[in-house]
């Protein structure tokens, strides 16, 4: 509502001079409050003292009790008010007047019982002061400064001057240093968080990298600087020159002490197909917008361990040749497969076990997941004996001596010798050996080795699962199997927790395994995938991820970091690199 305020003051000659004062709200407030619609300046008014409120039966007055306000000269709680009513808050007249046009309340307001002289008197014997007790400001400040100078500074010195740095096992205890500290010490270093000299190894100087490097001696940068095509690139020289701590900033509190603005990546890796050509690297922004498509390390060729990358649009280049043959099709069938104690239906979690916590899957190895079904008995009449999986050289050498054990002791009939049409003997008799393993015991055992060789390996057992090559010299009984190369990572580059997803989403949600025939399959989701629950660094809707979420910055093979310390890359990080096609300058 429109409001009206008129604030009077009686001269000693007797006028009166106005001083008036419109307002708009939804209801007059009267206290001491500056923000009150009448203000009233008395001490013995509350911040908050009454309000009149506008309904539908007229204009009310509420206020609380004891407040002493009165209408008329009664007191008032909650009681209605109009035109010509005199209220009386404290030492204040409020009169209702005649509405000018266009208001909805016009208030008179006039002080007429003032302060007498008991308050002067009151005020006279009060001490409130900090002089009247003796304690002027100007000492206090001069006390207040030497302490602050002996107890922040002075002894801080003294004692980072003389104290002797003691093993990082060993605690510390209170140390006068300690009042510089800016803020908690993140996790992974409140370990040494009462030893300041391990890091602060000079007084008023910043962090040096060589007290990290005390530390962290194997980390290595992201690329090599000396390198001839990035010396001359200012942005990637001013990277390499930075120090640790203008990415690692400590006490913040038990947070990530390294920079996560994807800015940091993407002001090279957004453009980095122009300046760095020669990387191989696809341009990189914002991980809703502007990443490229993921681009698998896969096997080009199990047997000379040869890998390249190859991006998942590219679907005829994309296979995976690792020497199986293993479909994942045919062992999720929903009708189940044939098993040790009959039909039994599997999932992913019969083969891909995840240890709790671990980011990627254990291994799959032949004994652990696969011999339960598929054992390698290679003569029906001795399931006792097997063939040792991984060892296809001491496979044949096994088969080819227990055949000829049998062609020399003579042991059990075998199917393909011609046996007589009767074959009695008496119990506790060793059974008659054929002609030809009494001529030729040799021969004998050579054939049947061969023949088992060539069935096991060429057609059962190593040939359901393994790529397998025959030819002469290829192995005692010319058969070879091409060396399996099982991809654990497709991404090494990248970095994807696993037990993170487990519990939310289902294994066919991101991996197509239960259409996939073949075992050169690439079963990795595209980026789209991903983009259905991840957004970019500033998302709302979506799990916001920058460049650190899923990439390291500090690569292996890039020299060690720090000042001093010689450029080039080591041996063998660049070997661990090119081992999967990739580049030493750099990733995405």
């Amino acid at each position: 509502m429109e409001i009206l305020v008129t604030y009077l003051t009686r001269r000693q000659n007797g006028g009166v001079s106005r001083r008036s004062e419109e307002r708009s709200a939804e209801a007059v407030h009267f206290g001491r409050s500056t923000n009150a619609e009448v203000y009233l300046p008395d001490p013995r008014i509350r911040f908050e003292h009454a309000v009149i409120h506008q309904r539908p039966g007229g204009l009310f007055i509420e206020v609380e009790k004891l407040s002493g306000v009165r209408v008329n000269g009664r007191l008032a709680q909650n009681t209605p008010v109009g035109l010509g009513d005199v209220i009386s808050i404290g030492p204040f007249d409020v009169t209702l007047v005649e509405l000018p046009d266009g208001k909805d309340i016009a208030i008179e307001v006039e002080l007429v019982r003032p302060l007498g002289d008991d308050y002067a008197q009151l005020a006279a014997r009060s001490t409130v002061r900090l002089v009247d007790h003796g304690l002027s400001r100007r000492r206090l400040a001069w006390i207040g400064f030497f302490a602050v100078l002996v107890f922040f500074l002075i002894m801080p010195i003294v004692f980072f001057s003389q104290y002797t740095p003691v093993p990082a096992k060993d605690t510390v205890g209170f140390r006068p240093d300690t009042v510089w500290d800016s803020g908690p010490i993140s996790a992974p270093h409140r370990f040494i968080s009462d030893q300041c000299n391990l890091c602060h190894q000079k007084p008023f100087v910043q962090v040096m990298d060589g007290a990290c490097l005390s530390c962290h001696a194997n980390t290595t940068h992201h690329f090599d600087a000396a390198k001839p095509e990035i010396a001359g690139i200012p942005d990637f020289r001013n990277l390499a020159a930075r120090k640790c701590n203008s990415c690692h900033q400590e006490h913040n509190g038990n947070q990530a002490i390294s920079v996560s603005q994807e800015r940091f990546c993407t002001d090279c890796h957004g453009d980095i197909e122009t300046t760095l050509p020669q990387a191989a690297l696809k341009n990189a922004g914002s991980f809703d917008k502007d990443h490229p498509e993921f681009r698998p390390t896969v096997v080009a060729n199990s047997a000379n361990r040869e890998f390249k990358r190859v991006s998942l649009d590219d679907t005829a280049a994309l296979v995976e040749r690792s020497g199986l043959k293993f479909p994942h099709e045919l062992h999720l069938k929903k009708e189940g497969v044939r098993g040790p104690k009959g039909k039994e239906t599997l999932d992913c979690n019969g083969c891909h076990q995840l240890t709790k916590g671990a980011a990627n899957f254990d291994p799959i190895g032949m004994e652990a997941t696969c011999e339960r079904c598929h054992q390698l008995v290679f003569d029906p009449r001795r399931p006792d004996r097997t063939l040792p999986h991984g060892q296809a050289n001491n496979a044949q050498m096994l088969i080819r001596e227990f055949y000829s054990d049998y062609g020399l002791r003579g042991g059990i009939n075998d199917v393909q010798d011609p046996a007589p049409a009767f074959e009695r003997h008496r119990p506790g008799e060793q059974a008659p050996v054929t002609a030809q393993r009494q001529t030729n015991p040799l021969e004998w055992a050579d054939q049947q080795a061969q023949r088992v060789a060539d069935q096991s390996f060429g057609k059962t057992m190593c040939g359901n699962c393994h790529e397998v090559s025959y030819g002469k010299g290829k192995g005692p009984l010319n058969w070879a199997v091409v060396p399996a190369t099982v991809t654990r990572d497709w991404l090494p580059l990248g970095r994807f927790d696993h037990s993170a997803h487990f519990d939310m989403l289902k294994c066919s949600e991101c991996h197509a395994a239960q259409s996939s025939k073949k075992a050169t399959d690439v079963l990795l989701p595209k980026i789209a995938v991903c983009k259905d629950c991840h957004g970019g660094e500033k998302a709302s809707n979506k799990v916001p991820s920058t460049c650190i979420t899923c990439h390291d910055f500090h690569l292996p093979g890039a020299p060690k970091m720090g000042a001093g310390m010689p450029a080039g890359n080591t041996p063998e990080g660049e070997a661990a690199l090119s081992r999967n096609n990739m580049p030493i300058v750099g990733r995405n």
